[in-house]
């Protein structure tokens, strides 16, 4: 099936596309927009999972200090003479209100970097939009990708959502966001698209189409 034919079919049963979004990536002259692609509803289930599991370990080793100096600041009975059962308490109470503030935050930002979130994909480059208040676009040229991997991970599959990770020729995978959401090092990733593997397939269609057109050998 030609490339056209099958970026139009998998285009039109892709529920989570914003036609409306065509408008907001300025084409070059001459260039044509093959896919425009919005990530579905789980990405904020995804990103949210990833952060709040992040951010519950970090408070749990934070919060010893933070109950420490409350339980002192309130005028605790010393631990030698009450144990350790009120210092406890405290530690409860306080990790209890962080983890809520916490949680509360990233259900916000969540919500906000779905607003910004957003992939397209040209006959000659693929783009990211990326952000959470304010926004980023990142571009590779088609001819500039040495490989396109789609990404399953364990979190992934738990929220019912998949990637597509971008290789740059020569560039070196960077730290966290806004390439993937996590820790961890990686390069560029189309978090929570449609269908990763569709995708897969087109990009490497574009390439080789490229790379035949500018004669361009790995």
């Amino acid at each position: 099936m030609p490339l056209c034919v099958t970026s139009l079919y998998w285009f039109r049963h892709c529920t989570s596309l914003r036609w409306s979004s065509v408008s907001k990536l300025g084409l070059l002259e001459g260039e044509r927009l093959i896919l425009d692609i919005s990530p579905t509803r789980n990405f904020r289930k995804y990103v949210a999972v990833r952060a709040i599991i992040a951010v519950l370990v970090i408070l749990t080793m934070f919060n010893v200090i933070v109950a420490m100096t409350l339980y002192v600041v309130t005028g605790g009975v010393p631990i030698t003479t009450a144990g350790i059962g009120p210092l406890l308490v405290t530690y409860a109470f306080s990790y209890l209100v962080f983890a809520a503030i916490a949680i509360v935050l990233t259900l916000i930002l969540t919500n906000l970097m779905y607003k910004k979130y957003h992939y397209w994909i040209t006959d000659n480059r693929v783009v990211w939009k990326h952000g959470v208040i304010g926004y980023s676009v990142t571009s590779v040229p088609l001819e500039r990708i040495s490989d396109v991997a789609v990404s399953r991970t364990f979190w992934e599959r738990v929220c019912g959502v998949g990637g597509v990770v971008v290789k740059e020729m020569g560039a070196v995978p960077k730290y966290g966001y806004p390439y993937w959401y996590g820790a961890g090092w990686s390069f560029p990733t189309m978090i929570a698209v449609p269908d990763p593997e569709e995708m897969q397939k087109q990009i490497l269609e574009l390439i080789g189409e490229k790379r035949k057109e500018s004669k361009l050998t790995v």
